[in-house]
């Protein structure tokens, strides 16, 4: 990585100077999407932004601030969906002055809800690209896509969506049965365009994942 400090220009200018794109802005599995307080209305505790402060300046967020390329990985945490999110950010983290980091990695958890909207929106702030890798809308993970949708016009330059599909259409109806996270995602589709990578295999996910810049 880069030992440049290129944070403050990625928040000061509309266009990252290494990939010429716009440089804009995790993980909540197994918790109710409705249970994450909106950053619009949080309203933190002294303790909660301590909490929050200590979280998002340790080593790992020095490492995102470094890079030249910064990829924050959206998604879901757990099982076999976690696997793949997790290989997706590990092949953009080897890239030569790029990281690849999840929400995660800030030491964030289940007992930290209130501190997930702040926290998420600071370092979607920081990364040149946002990839949201998408398999169903069974989790947490669907919360971010609310939040994505909310602030589509800040996000939609940085975005890429990687959407998994299912040669069987049953169990791709099943795996997408939810409304309102199905208009979301398919707003969020319309807003990036040719950015929307498609994949069915793991085979597919690597190659759709080499095509990010």
């Amino acid at each position: 990585m880069s030992g440049d400090d290129t944070g403050e220009r990625n928040r000061g200018d509309p266009k990252n100077e290494d990939t010429g794109e716009r440089a804009t802005g995790a993980f909540l599995e197994d918790v109710d999407p409705t249970a994450v307080t909106d950053g619009e209305a949080l309203s933190l505790t002294p303790e909660q932004h301590q909490r929050l402060k200590d979280g998002l300046h340790g080593t790992r967020f020095d490492d995102v601030r470094r890079a030249d390329r910064r990829y924050l990985v959206v998604g879901s945490g757990s099982g076999e969906r976690g696997k793949h999110r997790r290989g997706v950010c590990s092949r953009l983290n080897d890239r030569r002055d790029a990281v690849g980091f999840r929400l995660e990695e800030f030491g964030f958890d289940a007992d930290d809800l209130d501190l997930w909207a702040p926290a998420f929106e600071v370092l979607a702030a920081q990364a040149t690209w946002i990839v949201g890798v998408i398999e169903d809308f069974d989790g947490g993970h669907v919360w971010e896509l609310g939040y994505l949708y909310r602030q589509q016009t800040t996000v939609r330059d940085a975005l890429w969506l990687l959407k998994r599909v299912y040669d069987n259409p049953v169990e791709e109806r099943a795996r997408y049965d939810n409304g309102m996270a199905a208009s979301h995602l398919a707003a969020l589709e319309a807003a990036v365009a040719d950015r929307v990578l498609k994949w069915a295999t793991v085979d597919e996910l690597d190659r759709v994942t080499e095509r990010i810049p």
